[in-house]
């Protein structure tokens, strides 16, 4: 899937990632009474989240240009498996503290959990994202000013 010649999934994981980040440090901040901290974590969560699922679906798109017995797409499903997951603890954190079900510490710790779960996952996923663009040249177009060989 791409927009102007360009993979669209690249022009897209880095809002998730951005709000991500804030999210995850909100999270921490809120657990120590940071002021409105909470309420910048969930924002930003939701944020990262929505940018997140579309950035899913235009990867799960860029999917067919990928051989499909081969290494690289070995990398790119554990890929997207960790980023899933990820995904997944983002949601919790984001779903967990305002569950009336839980004790509220115990939903607040867990949310809190979840996200600083959800971020290593996401630095992971995306070490496996940047192995398939610059170890096997996923997205990576032939540029008409290279050297030929």
């Amino acid at each position: 899937m791409r927009l102007l010649g360009h993979p669209i999934h690249p022009m897209l994981v880095h809002f998730s990632v951005v709000f991500w980040t804030v999210a995850a440090v909100a999270y921490m901040a809120a657990a120590f009474g940071v002021e409105n901290a909470a309420e910048v974590a969930k924002l930003s969560n939701g944020a990262g989240l929505t940018m997140a699922a579309l950035a899913m679906v235009a990867g799960f798109l860029e999917l067919r240009a990928i051989e499909g017995a081969s290494a690289t797409m070995r990398v790119a499903t554990w890929h997207m498996m960790v980023m899933a997951t990820a995904w997944l603890c983002f949601l919790l954190a984001l779903v967990l503290p305002a569950s009336a079900d839980i004790d509220p510490a115990t939903a607040k710790l867990a949310g809190v959990l979840s996200a600083a779960a959800g971020f290593l996952l996401m630095g992971t996923g995306g070490r496996l994202g940047g192995r398939l663009v610059y170890e096997f040249g996923v997205g990576v177009g032939v540029r008409s000013h290279a050297k030929r060989r």
